[in-house]
Formats: C-alpha cells, structure tokens, sequence
C-alpha cells in the first residue's frame, strides 16, 4: 500500500476509532459475564453530557492524519490518470467511514455522488471485485442513511439488480446483515415517506418492483472536485436535477397505493430456510430447529428489520397515534423479542443500530428503552463508532421530550405533541435536525 492519501486516511480512522473506544471503557457498561441481564444504571437515560465525554476531543495526530489525506486526495483527483486510481476511491470510502466513526453524520450525498461521478468516468465494460464491492458499500450506506433523512435513496434501480425483488443480493447482505429481498423492500421506504409528506418525487420507473425492467443508461451525478472539505469534500456541487413527477389530481392516492403493496409484501415476507429457497412453511418451521447458530442470528436479525421496517410504515400510516398505541407497542414488542435472541457477542450485532433507532423511536416502557440503550452502548464498546452514540442522543431527546408532553392518554392525537406534526410523521426529525450534514444510522 503505497499511496500515501490512503495511508493517512487509514491513519484517520484508526486513531479516531482507537480514541472511540477508549472512552467508553469503563463508562455504563462494561463486558457482561450474563448478557441476558441488564444492569440497574442502563435504565437511566444518558444525558447529552455523558455522551459528549464519551466522545471526547479530537488528537492532534488525528487531525495531522485527516488534513494530509484530504490535501493529497485532492492533488491526485486534478489529473485525470490519477483520479482513476482505485486508491481514490478506497480513500474516499475511509474518509466516510471516519466520519461515521467520529461524529455520526457527514455529508453522504455529497460524497456518494463523488463516488459516482468517479466511477462513471472508468469503462464500465471492465468490472473489477474492487468496484463491484465500493458500489455495494455505498448502496448499503444509501439505502440505511435515506429512510432517516428524508430522501429517496440515490443508487438507481438497475444498481445491483435493485429492481428485481425476487432474486438476492448476494455479498451486500454481509454488509448489511440483512436478507436481500428485505433490504431491497427496505430501500422503498425513503420515497414512501417522501410522499406521505405529498413532497416531490422521482417518477415511479425506478421502484423496485416484483419483475426486472429494462436497463437505463443515464448520468445522473455532475460533480466538482473543487475546494473539497473534510466533513463532505463537497463545495461546490453541481448535481443535474432528477426529474420530478408532475402535480396529481390525489397524490395522497399515490401514498397509499405504494404503501399498500410495500406493507403486503414485508407482512409475507419469510426467512428462506436454509439450502432451499422455496420450501413450505412446514419445511421452513422443521428446518429453523436445524439452524446453525450464525443462520439463527441472520434470522432474527433480519426479523428485527423488518418488523422496524412494518413500524415505519405505521407510522406512516397513523402519523399523530401515540407512541403508546397497541399497534406500535405490539411492533415495538416484536421487534424487540427478535433483537433479544441476538447475543451480544453475535458478528451480527453490529448491524443492528438501524432497526434499533426505528423500533426505539416508539419506546414508551422504560425496560424497552433500557434494551435499546444497552444495546447501542455495547455496540458502540465493541465498533468504536460514534454513531451508535449519536443515534441514541437522538432518541435520549425524543424520550424526554415524549414524556414531558405526554399524559397518557392513547386516545389523544399527537400532531401538536413534541417532534411530530401531521405533515411530519417521525419523532426523529426535529430532534436530529442538522444543516451539514445527514445522521448516518447503521
């Protein structure tokens, strides 16, 4: 490895994730020798604070390291040789990851359509394993990041066969830890709440759908690798604008429609049994009793996304409903069981900050919010990226909120209640509301 702005950049990272890690040893948990109890004080809420001093300040080295990978990123990507090196991209992946680990949010879009724009300009007729696995890296980072920030998702529907809900996704569900289909489901969400909101979206063309369409060649991204920062290398940006679906006559009809057949097929949705893709239900029950430990903790862990993803769409469906409402409780309960029967020390444990921050949104029991705070700090004890953390500042402050406002009353609507109007149907949004940049939750 002899490209010096990828040397520093994984300098970067491993001092930030080295200072990450350290400052949550010893703070809330520790390694628990019965993962199956939770101690008292994880039942407390943990304010902004003690989450800031988990964080802690950046060190000089990390700062030397970041600022001379940026410098040297921003020198290669002039010539246009250079910028076709796959250090280049490698580079830009760590930068997001730094950022990831750091802080919790930067500016993806921005950096996703640099990827973009630099993979466009490369012959496509000659695929690499190393391309193929960047595309599959931002995918995952695109379709997870968009659900919470109010965006349709950026990769396009021929990107890895996103069209086709009925084949799988292969390497991206290492990424993810999630199953194919489901992650292709989940990838509709971002533009369902977009039109919940009767916000503008792309024409329907590029839903995934039950069949593959036909390829579109287009260029979607224009990109200036101009004056690059280090939070989003993105000023200035010139992106060509997406073309728009036109006024409707209803577009709440639109809503439901796609609501409508996205809630059907996460309901039908079932975990294919292992070695068969088409076996029975009783097939199916008979072999979960035969899963090896690491197919149970795919299970379940592609259960607790979808029932996230289901929640999602309730809320959707009921935006000023209480939190406390049966239909969310018995989703929140669901979901919740599933991520229980994951042990902490699972490989799979890691993947799991994304259906915690949907399901832990409408938390109202203090034992299911001590789970999902567990949860996200052992996360954190383990990766070392501040997401984790980040994530759950922002659900700390929809709880406090919540139980400020609330009076327990089910029946009472909530569109002038804390973190939520009827135009807005997440408790999320105001409480991570940032100008420079998205919340990265995954």
């Amino acid at each position: 490895m002899r490209n010096e702005e990828l040397q520093n950049a994984i300098g970067a990272l491993a001092t930030n994730n080295m200072r990450m890690r350290g400052g949550i040893e010893g703070r809330r948990l520790s390694v628990l020798h019965d993962t199956r109890l939770i101690p008292d004080h994880a039942y407390s809420q943990m304010t902004t604070q003690e989450l800031r001093e988990m964080h802690g300040e950046a060190t000089d080295e990390e700062k030397h390291y970041k600022a001379n990978s940026i410098a040297l990123l921003n020198k290669k990507l002039v010539d246009y040789d250079g910028s076709q090196d796959d250090s280049v991209l490698a580079t830009l992946l760590i930068l997001c990851l730094f950022h990831v680990c750091d802080s919790g949010f930067t500016k993806f879009k921005t950096q996703l359509a640099g990827v973009q724009k630099l993979l466009s300009l490369r012959d496509r007729t000659v695929r690499s394993e190393f391309v193929g696995w960047i595309e599959t890296f931002f995918t995952w980072f695109d379709v997870m990041t968009a659900a919470v920030n109010d965006r349709e998702i950026e990769v396009r529907g021929d990107s890895l066969d996103m069209m086709n809900l009925s084949a799988n996704l292969g390497a991206l569900e290492h990424h993810s830890g999630c199953e194919g289909r489901l992650f292709k489901l989940i990838a509709r969400l971002g533009r369902l709440n977009l039109l919940s909101q009767n916000r503008p979206v792309r024409d329907n063309d590029d839903t995934p759908t039950s069949s593959p369409r036909p390829k579109k060649v287009k260029d979607f991204y224009s990109f200036s690798f101009d004056h690059m920062d280090g939070n989003g290398w993105g000023t200035p940006i010139n992106e060509h604008v997406d073309p728009f679906t036109s006024a409707r006559d209803d577009p709440r009809s639109e809503f439901w429609s796609e609501w409508n057949d996205l809630r059907i097929r996460l309901q039908e949705w079932e975990f294919p049994s292992p070695g068969d893709m088409h076996s029975t239900s009783c097939e199916a029950t008979s072999s979960m009793l035969a899963m090896s430990p690491e197919q149970a903790a795919l299970f379940h862990i592609s259960e607790s996304f979808r029932y996230a993803a289901l929640l999602y769409t309730e809320r959707l469906a009921q935006p000023t409903l209480p939190a406390s409402a049966l239909n969310f409780q018995n989703l929140v309960s669901q979901g919740l069981y599933h991520i229980s029967q994951i042990g902490m020390t699972s490989c799979v444990n890691k993947f799991l900050l994304w259906p915690l921050f949907i399901i832990g949104t409408e938390c109202v029991d203090p034992e299911h919010r001590a789970v999902v705070r567990q949860r996200c700090v052992e996360i954190q004890r383990e990766s070392g990226f501040f997401n984790n953390l980040s994530g759950l500042e922002v659900l700390e402050r929809v709880w406090r909120e919540d139980d400020e406002w609330s009076d327990g009353d089910v029946q009472v609507p909530r569109q002038n209640g804390p973190f939520s109007t009827v135009q807005h149907p997440f408790r999320w949004r105001r409480a991570m509301d940032r100008v420079d940049g998205e919340y990265i939750v995954i």
